[in-house]
């Protein structure tokens, strides 16, 4: 089995986990039970392969678009009488898998996007207090500007 990234990549596709749950959306059409579950499937993949590269935000995404598209899945009239049949072509441990999976990455996304603040904010935080007149970093000495 391949290892995790050991570093994971950097933050690219949001700045908040609630922005990021935004992109985690799947809207229902009218498109066959048969291709929901291929979807299911194609999505579950891309998801592992995403946290094992290390592309926490994407791996989410894909998880959370998972047990959407799964719950889609759930509600067809088809399901509901074969349920062991797609649940034997799902996999019976993918749905806990990528709960589970994203509960871990929400909370390190959590933790990075307050971390990515910070930073920022931090950085700020000298800009603001800097001479008006010259710029220099004499951040609350102004009076001794030339």
């Amino acid at each position: 089995m391949p290892a995790v990234a050991s570093v994971p990549k950097e933050l690219y596709l949001s700045t908040s986990l609630k922005d990021l749950n935004k992109k985690t959306e799947v809207k229902p059409e009218k498109t066959s039970t048969k291709s929901y579950v291929q979807s299911a499937l194609k999505i579950f993949k891309a998801a592992e392969e995403s946290r094992l590269d290390g592309d926490e935000e994407k791996a989410y995404i894909l998880y959370m678009k998972y047990v959407a598209v799964y719950n889609l899945i759930r509600k067809r009239p088809d399901f509901k009488q074969q349920q062991d049949y797609f649940h034997s072509i799902l996999g019976p441990t993918n749905l806990k898998k990528a709960l589970d999976e994203a509960e871990i990455l929400s909370d390190s996304l959590k933790l990075r996007y307050v971390t990515q603040l910070m930073a920022k904010t931090l950085f700020l935080i000298p800009q603001a207090f800097s001479c008006a007149k010259c710029r220099c970093s004499r951040y609350l000495v102004v009076s001794n500007c030339t």
